[in-house]
């Protein structure tokens, strides 16, 4: 301090342009940094389609101030424990058929007192870029020496807290990358080719409304049912020529009876057929 007041005023108008520079500067690496990250927090299309959306939100962020992103980021992605906050419905109606359709989001969710500091922390960012473009010199004259060195004081504390808010934002967006990394590897992973074709991991409960083989015997039963019941034989070949993976072995039953009872979702009959054979029937119930 005591080199800075041996300085002349001029000389430290000099110091307090080239230290304002530096802030405004690391203010714009921080919108821009920002505004990848905003990018990316929603990932959503199908192989085809997602890189052109990516695209997208990276024009839509492209053109927004700080004070803009700052609440979009509040706005959508950040939340406390408390909060009842609940995920956006996707009307599966409006999406294709013939691909796989994907959406990743990403959130930060906050305890109540980190939520409302991480809140207020942000807002007085906004504020102080606001003030270092607009007011700066309103609230800071040059005219001498003193008004000079607390400009210079200033100055520095927002550098350190440009620094920390670039450090928070870099390791949100770390965060970010350790995640998608590990749902790379559960997409790649067996239980996840399992999951897709069988609609459970095996090894964990079967939700048997929600199962596939569920849904190829209903679907069966609409193509081939007869006065509301549908011939168990006709509906296995049907099911095996769609998917050989829906086999009652799968799902942890002996048999395509037991799969039926097991899943407590269809009636059984069982009727003589011939040469003393017999023939079962399911229903839904």
């Amino acid at each position: 301090m005591s080199d800075e007041c041996d300085k002349t005023t001029e000389e430290l108008r000099t110091q307090v342009f080239e230290t304002l520079g530096r802030c405004v500067l690391n203010l714009q690496k921080y919108e821009l940094g920002m505004k990848g990250f905003l990018s990316v927090l929603e990932m959503e299309g199908t192989p085809k389609t997602w890189q052109t959306n990516l695209h997208k939100r990276q024009s839509h962020y492209s053109t927004k101030t700080l004070g803009q992103l700052i609440s979009d980021f509040t706005g959508s992605h950040i939340s406390s424990e408390t909060g009842n906050e609940s995920e956006s419905e996707i009307d599966d109606s409006a999406l294709p058929t013939d691909a796989v359709h994907f959406k990743t989001t990403y959130s930060i969710v906050a305890g109540e007192d980190d939520y409302q500091t991480l809140l207020d922390d942000l807002t007085y960012l906004v504020e102080t870029r606001n003030e270092l473009v607009h007011h700066f010199l309103q609230r800071f004259p040059l005219d001498d020496q003193d008004s000079c060195l607390q400009a210079i004081d200033h100055l520095e504390t927002v550098r350190q807290m440009l620094k920390s808010h670039m450090e928070r934002l870099q390791s949100w967006d770390q965060a970010r990358v350790r995640g998608m990394s590990a749902l790379k590897g559960f997409l790649l992973s067996p239980q996840f080719d399992a999951w897709i074709k069988l609609g459970f991991i095996p090894g964990e409960n079967i939700d048997w409304p929600s199962a596939r083989v569920v849904e190829e015997l209903k679907r069966a039963e609409s193509t081939l049912g007869k006065d509301g019941w549908t011939d168990l034989t006709l509906a296995i070949e049907v099911i095996k020529s769609r998917n050989p993976d829906l086999t009652p072995k799968a799902h942890g039953c002996v048999s395509w009876r037991n799969l039926l009872h097991t899943s407590d979702l269809f009636d059984i009959r069982r009727e003589r057929g011939q040469a003393a054979t017999s023939i079962t029937f399911f229903r839904s119930r």
